[in-house]
């Protein structure tokens, strides 16, 4: 979705000016240097000229001196660019797009990073998939940052997040006519001890940490900048905030819709200027001046329905309301007129010292503010597509106060002031007549509506070669039906004007490319939506090894898998899952072995998945053979196949036992369940005792478990009595999960002629089912002579 307002026409100043940085400052050939990662003759080690260019921007950004500017090709390029030098102020270092080129900068680390230095261009480049920032520049000054487009810095995780275009300790420099979109963190900011920086036409959208409400369109940490003709709209928090530290800053001219915080924000600053802004639909209070904020100037703003309306991707907006809302101490010193304010739903019209006042008189009244304040319905063209021109007749127009300090005299668009002749002027200043807000509405009738654009990429990323589908069936026209699509691929390829609102496209080379689709109606007018689409390159994946120790053996057999002989491919192995072929798997996890113990005779396949940190994975299997081991199986009822005969539950009444269907291995399991209404402990226990009477030789345990909710532990017990003397125990304990897991413990006779006790047990079971068990085991290994000594149950 392109707004209105986001087709940013290059006025002539600012043109002017970035025309001038990104010329040459001499005739001479020397001053030009390029790169052209496509020119077969390219080096890294030649001279960089037009015959033999440099492969890579990191190079030319290293030889690159005060006075040449580094021309580079379209093509993808590895990051971080480090700007090594700096320029002069009359012969700055410049490193732009060659004319015509769409040159792409991804990788690890900044796409630009540039450090203490100065007179340094940046212009023309698209940036995208980074580690860091997009574009960083820390100290330093005289820095322009002009027509890139930056998106996707960082990952929407804590610690790896990055801004699209990032200033630090930077004085006196140039931000102007980017598009910074879907990044991790603020699309545009300035942080602390940054000051006289103009941001100025820009447009920042969908940027978002993810995990928390924090990411900005533009943010604002240092003093005295300029915050100018920006656009700014659905972004995670604010569309441009001032934080501590960002006292006496201007905003002027901005349009600021569908944040999910302000339109506006100021917290603990003192000494701004908030001027001419346009701010609709914002989660919270449209303009807000809070905390230990003070000595504000609020002028020729418009603020329409903010904080009645839900934010996008439904962000909550339970916080503070009111198209302009001015709190705590903030109203010291803070002056607010000729602003106008409107509502079309129940809200709070304007706040002042934390008291809602719905009516004009009811303010100014009270707090004698806004004199010449207005609440008024400011007639946008069309607010549904977020076209917030003026229509003719709006309240707006020829109403502000063109004296006020910071008041521009070209709108957002590069408009210049006019005088509507059909509109009393009852401004205030030298021009009597501006408009109030970001747009001046020009003479004639108002701007046909475009039609918004629309665009999704299936699949957005993958590896090389990349089919993908560019769908733009969401669009939506405007005044006018839609009549035909045109699709940029961002390598060179083109498709349309076409009436198919979709088109294919294979990318066959690695790189991320912006895809942008122009959706043209019969009128001739368009709106246009980017998206970015990453062809990966294609990886070696890890070469997996499996050794079992030992690959066959009687039950219960303690078999270690070892995939430490795993070799890597293009990256590191981040970890190992081991499937044991018998329902059990262990991992992903970061160590190389497992073990797992079979408590039944058959063959099983154990398959280990070796995955590294591109996620590109390896499989490798191999077999184990179980033998029975000729021992006897003392359960009789191991399935609860025959019901429940020869166990019980305890403690008797509290805990009951019954078959459920879905067994492990046969129709049934059995299952414990809590009937009473508090926490108690269920025991499954053998009774009579299947060994009554015992040999000398190894008794083996076994027991198929499960619960209906995953994290408890069960133990499983054989306790060896003579008598009720306990002489000899063994245990095992295991995490239950939701899917069948096999515990086993196995215990060596010390009395022969002894009894031994089975039981499995959890703790502090709530009310409901407590686990469910098959396929029991009591396996020994010599001849077991049945008798009749009564066990003790414990």
């Amino acid at each position: 979705m392109l707004p209105i307002g986001a087709r940013l026409i290059i006025f002539a100043a600012i043109s002017t000016l970035v025309a001038a940085l990104t010329t040459p400052v001499s005739a001479d050939a020397a001053t030009t240097l390029y790169v052209d990662s496509n020119n077969n003759a390219c080096s890294d080690q030649g001279p960089g000229t037009g015959a033999q260019p440099f492969c890579s921007i990191i190079q030319g950004a290293k030889v690159v001196l005060a006075g040449q500017t580094l021309q580079v090709a379209s093509g993808t390029y590895g990051g971080p660019v480090n700007v090594t030098h700096s320029g002069t102020s009359g012969a700055p270092i410049t490193i732009t797009a060659a004319p015509g080129a769409t040159p792409t900068v991804t990788g690890s680390g900044a796409g630009f990073q540039i450090s203490s230095q100065s007179y340094v261009v940046i212009n023309g480049f698209t940036i995208t998939g980074t580690t860091g920032n997009g574009i960083s520049v820390s100290g330093g000054s005289n820095i322009t940052i002009s027509r890139n487009t930056v998106t996707k810095a960082g990952q929407r995780a804590s610690g790896k997040i990055a801004a699209g275009i990032k200033l630090a300790g930077t004085t006196d420099s140039l931000v102007s006519q980017n598009v910074s979109n879907d990044n991790s963190d603020h699309g545009f900011f300035l942080a602390a001890n940054t000051t006289r920086i103009t941001v100025s036409n820009n447009r920042a959208t969908l940027n978002a940490n993810g995990y928390q409400r924090n990411a900005n369109g533009i943010d604002v940490i240092g003093p005295a900048n300029s915050i100018i003709n920006n656009v700014t709209y659905e972004n995670e928090d604010s569309g441009i905030q001032f934080y501590t530290g960002g006292d006496n800053n201007l905003a002027a001219g901005n349009v600021s819709y569908n944040n999910g915080d302000h339109g506006i924000d100021d917290l603990n600053v003192t000494g701004g200027r908030l001027i001419g802004n346009t701010i609709y639909r914002n989660c919270t209070t449209g303009i807000n001046v809070e905390g230990a904020s003070g000595n504000y100037t609020i002028a020729n703003n418009i603020a329409f329905d903010n904080a009645v309306y839900p934010a996008y991707k439904g962000i909550s907006c339970s916080r503070r309301a009111g198209n302009i809302g001015v709190w705590d101490s903030a109203p010291n010193g803070t002056v607010a007129n000729h602003n106008q304010v409107w509502l079309t739903k129940s809200g709070k019209m304007y706040v002042w010292a934390g008291n809602t006042y719905n009516t004009l008189p009811s303010l100014q009244s009270a707090t004698g503010q806004e004199n010449r304040g207005i609440y008024a319905d400011p007639a946008f063209v069309s607010p549904g597509t977020w076209n917030l021109q003026l229509l003719a007749g709006s309240p707006a127009i020829d109403s502000a106060n063109s004296g006020v300090s910071g008041q521009q005299t070209i709108d957002v668009l590069g408009n210049p002031r006019v005088d509507d002749p059909g509109v009393a002027n009852t401004g205030a200043g030298p021009r009597a007549y501006d408009d109030r807000g970001a747009y001046e509405r020009q003479a004639g009738p108002p701007p046909p509506v475009p039609p918004t654009a629309a665009l999704s990429l299936t699949p957005s990323s993958g590896t090389a070669p990349l089919n993908l589908t560019a769908d733009a069936s969401g669009s939506t026209p405007g005044d006018n039906p839609i009549s035909s699509y045109r699709f940029d691929f961002g390598d060179g390829t083109t498709v349309g004007p076409q009436s198919s609102p979709s088109a294919a496209h294979t990318f066959a080379n690695p790189g991320t490319y912006t895809v942008t689709v122009t959706v043209t109606d019969t009128a001739g007018n368009a709106g246009v939506s980017s998206r970015s689409a990453t062809a990966l390159p294609s990886h070696t994946p890890p070469s997996p090894s499996l050794t079992l120790t030992p690959s066959s053996g009687t039950a219960p057999l303690n078999v270690t898998a070892d995939a430490s002989a795993s070799t890597p491919g293009d990256s590191p192995i981040s970890s190992y899952r081991f499937d044991f072929g018998d329902g059990t798997i262990v991992g992903p996890q970061a160590g190389s072995t497992a073990t797992h113990v079979y408590g039944s005779a058959g063959s099983f396949t154990v398959t280990v998945t070796v995955t590294d940190t591109a996620g590109q994975t390896g499989s490798t299997s191999k077999g184990v053979t179980v033998s029975g081991g000729g021992g006897t199986e003392l359960v009789g009822n191991p399935g609860f196949e025959t019901g429940t005969t020869g166990w019980k539950a305890i403690p008797t009444g509290s805990a009951t036992l019954s078959t459920v269907s879905g067994g492990h291995s046969g129709s049934f399991a059995g299952e414990l369940q809590n009937v009473t209404t508090g926490a108690i402990s269920c025991t499954l226990n053998d009774s009579p005792n299947w060994a009554l009477t015992t040999q000398s030789g190894t008794l083996t345990a076994s027991a198929w478990v499960r619960a209906s909710t995953a994290g408890q532990t069960i133990k499983l017990k054989l306790t060896e009595y003579v008598g009720s003397t306990n002489v000899g125990s063994a245990s095992a304990t295991l995490t239950l999960g939701t899917a069948w897991q096999l515990i086993s413990v196995p215990y060596t006779v010390t009395s022969p002629g002894s009894t031994v006790d089975f039981l499995l047990y959890t703790s502090s079971n709530p009310p409901g089912q407590c686990f469910q068990a098959d396929d029991l085991s009591l396996l020994r290994n010599a001849t077991l002579t049945a008798g009749s000594t009564a066990n003790a149950v414990r």
